[in-house]
């Protein structure tokens, strides 16, 4: 059997793993830079404060309120546009709109009300496109495609001598197209179909939360390079899987600032695999019971392994099920494969049991084991070996049209089990692919 090409698995293209590590690594940069330009601003205003002040005894007062009073707005200008500066350019384009619409209508002498309406039509678009709950894409490029084409139309009517409110059909549709490529209007009813066609119960929520320095830890660089350079190579071999599979990168939850590595969606239906790069060796050491009880303790180093090596990746699962209800999917928990990178394993794969604990009772009692939750430990190397190891699932039966289809083709009851599968699948990943957005 040969090896998939890059594009057989179905999903985000391999390029795109470890992207919110690299935002997070901008951010940081972004952060210092922020800081640094709010000092610089801090200073000149001081600086100027004191040279008005100075002003005043050596200019008449008038010339040197003035001076006091540019200083003021050029300063606050550049505080804005260093503090918020998705903010400071939706305001920006707007009034360069504006001064084109007002400047386009001086020189076609079209009166007050039909530049005051081009610049209220350019004013709604930019800030619907700023303000759809879609964070995780940029707005820049279709609020300047919005606004080119509602200063355009408007210029165009004006110059052919078109009657004077033909622009606002062109304005409106790139208004609404702007808003829809924002909010990825096209997934939502892609997903919305797909929901629908296999009786996929979801809920959707607020998309990853955005914050200047990621999670509120701040990582050191060389850290997130090599989690983003962990993650591509996870993704490169994903990408060894056959087309009944599709896989998502780093993609943003609910209502957190965690993201997912990978989201993995098969015949064994849905699992997130979370890259972990770690130096040193993972040992598993296999034990039975009196009772006849079987099962493996893990040891990384020599040491009993943290299960803080896991928390995140557990607390991500759960978020993904949650977008389920965890009932569509018969109300399993979403597995977790965590895939070793760098560190030696003295087995491919195995089971790895945590406890999970809840809160103690006083401040001298020990937290007590409210449950356990297993996590796969899987040498990167033989990731693809280990997913296409898991028994398929059953999830939905062929509807009437695919037994009326597979019986007109002369399929066996197999092959048309084996279709419906597929379909479900494809549509769980159609819903997935709404349901988390990517953080690019």
């Amino acid at each position: 059997m040969s090896t998939p090409d890059a594009y057989s698995v179905g999903g985000d293209s391999p390029e795109i793993a470890g992207q919110s590590l690299r935002n997070r690594s901008r951010a940081q940069r972004r952060a210092l830079r922020t800081l640094t330009g709010q000092l610089a601003v801090t200073s000149c205003a001081i600086t100027a404060t004191a040279t008005t002040a100075v002003l005043l005894f050596l200019l008449p007062v008038k010339d040197a309120l003035a001076v006091g009073v540019y200083t003021a707005v050029v300063l606050a200008a550049v505080h804005v546009l260093i503090t918020f500066p998705r903010r400071a350019v939706g305001v920006g384009l707007v009034l360069a709109a504006a001064l084109l619409v007002f400047a386009i209508a001086g020189t076609y002498h079209l009166g007050a009300s039909a530049p005051w309406a081009a610049v209220l039509a350019c004013a709604v678009t930019s800030v619907s496109v700023f303000s759809t709950r879609r964070i995780t894409r940029t707005p820049y490029r279709p609020a300047v495609a919005a606004l080119t084409v509602t200063v355009a139309a408007f210029w165009a009517t004006a110059a052919l001598g078109l009657p004077r409110w033909l622009w606002v059909a062109p304005a409106l549709v790139a208004g609404l197209g702007a808003v829809g490529w924002r909010a990825d209007w096209p997934i939502t009813v892609r997903a919305r179909r797909a929901g629908w066609r296999s009786k996929i119960r979801y809920r959707t929520g607020a998309p990853l939360v955005e914050r200047l320095e990621g999670d509120g830890r701040w990582m050191a660089e060389e850290y997130l390079e090599i989690g983003a350079d962990a993650e591509h190579i996870t993704a490169q071999t994903l990408t060894g899987l056959d087309d009944r599979w599709h896989v998502l990168h780093s993609r943003a939850l609910h209502y957190t600032a965690a993201d997912a590595d990978h989201i993995v969606i098969g015949p064994p239906g849905v699992l997130l695999v979370d890259s972990k790069y770690r130096s040193g060796h993972f040992e598993s050491r296999p034990w039975v019971a009196e009772d006849g009880t079987a099962g493996a303790d893990w040891f990384y180093n020599g040491q009993v392994l943290d299960a803080d090596l896991a928390q995140s990746a557990i607390f991500e699962a759960d978020r993904i099920a949650w977008a389920f209800h965890a009932d569509s999917l018969d109300r399993q928990p979403v597995p977790v494969v965590l895939a070793i990178h760098g560190a030696r394993m003295n087995v491919p794969w195995g089971q790895w049991t945590i406890e999970l604990l809840g809160e103690p009772a006083d401040d001298e009692s020990e937290a007590p084991v409210v449950g356990t939750r297993v996590v796969m430990l899987v040498d990167a190397t033989h990731l693809t070996e280990y997913l296409t190891s898991l028994p398929a699932r059953q999830f939905t039966a062929p509807t009437k049209r695919e037994l009326a289809a597979g019986r007109e083709g002369s399929l066996s009851p197999e092959l048309i089990e084996e279709r419906a599968q597929r379909r479900y699948v494809r549509d769980l990943a159609a819903v997935c692919e709404h349901l988390f957005p990517r953080t690019a």
